[in-house]
């Protein structure tokens, strides 16, 4: 499977996740849900980076 389709999909993941960890921390953003967010961060920037370069 192409990075460009298993990006996005990783990056919903890692947001899913934060939106999780910030609901259990009652909606407090703590170390944990700071680094779940910059993990989709980072996924959704590669995958958007490679679905811009392969236009």
């Amino acid at each position: 499977m192409a990075a460009k389709f298993l990006l996005p999909a990783l990056a919903a993941v890692f947001l899913i996740a934060a939106l999780w960890r910030i609901s259990r921390e009652g909606f407090k953003l703590g170390p944990a849900s700071r680094t779940w967010l910059l993990i989709a961060l980072i996924f959704g920037a590669v995958s958007a980076w490679l679905w811009w370069s392969s236009m």
